[in-house]
């Protein structure tokens, strides 16, 4: 049994709030993942969930809320389904963990296509949760790569290789899926590429020569200018 926060097990009115909180969550996701955020109204999440519709603001603050929670827990499903192997070369990882993600979509591609990669029509509160959830990819990445996402001058080309990868699975959803999966994570990992080389051409760091060294067997034209930093 679940315990509350004072770590007594919780009452009855805790636990049905909780089923209420869950019911409105599933409905949300439900609602969100087939429909824009425009198009979804508090009255359908309620009527789905069946539950009066002032309990939706009372758990959640209103309809901007919950759909940053529901952005919250794709990308919680989508770092579960991408989770980097503890083995391989850091290229050969890399690759997998890209793999992984262009199946997440895929396989989810409405959810893909309204919680994961369309930004444009987010409020402030669930802006903020993307730009979470995207955080999170560029610091995962650059762990594996040994390299601070949030670094200067590395954060910004790190962003736009996030955008452009992005965009880049959300046309590839929208003009059904004609490239191969592997076709994009090539062009993946040519792209973060290029923000590495970027951000070596301003700070030619050790750190980022080694990144960039480890993702020769992608992307093997990977000749740096400016000084040798070994």
């Amino acid at each position: 049994m679940p315990q509350s926060a004072s770590g007594r097990p919780p009452t009855r009115r805790q636990l049905a709030a909780e089923q209420t909180r869950q019911k409105l969550l599933r409905a949300a996701l439900e609602s969100f993942s087939e429909r824009p955020y425009a198009e979804v109204t508090v009255g359908d999440i309620a009527r789905s969930a069946g539950v009066a519709h002032g309990l939706l603001s009372h758990h959640f603050n209103g309809k901007d809320g919950l759909f940053a929670e529901v952005v919250r827990e794709m990308d919680r499903r989508l770092r579960d389904a991408t989770r980097m192997p503890d083995e391989g070369s850091a290229a050969e990882r890399l690759r997998h963990h890209f793999t992984a993600h262009l199946r997440f979509l895929a396989d989810h591609e409405h959810a893909a296509v309204n919680l994961v990669l369309r930004r444009a029509e987010a409020t402030d509160v669930a802006w903020d949760a993307f730009e979470s959830a995207r955080r999170e990819g560029r610091r995962t990445v650059c762990a594996l790569l040994g390299l601070d996402a949030e670094a200067p001058p590395l954060a910004l080309p790190l962003r736009g290789f996030t955008a452009a990868c992005d965009e880049m699975a959300l046309q590839w959803l929208r003009e059904g899926r004609r490239e191969d999966v592997d076709t994009l994570v090539g062009f993946f990992v040519t792209f973060l590429t290029g923000a590495l080389r970027a951000a070596y051409e301003v700070t030619p760091t050790p750190a980022l020569r080694d990144a960039l060294a480890g993702l020769r067997d992608d992307a093997p034209d990977v000749s740096l200018p400016g000084p040798d930093v070994r």
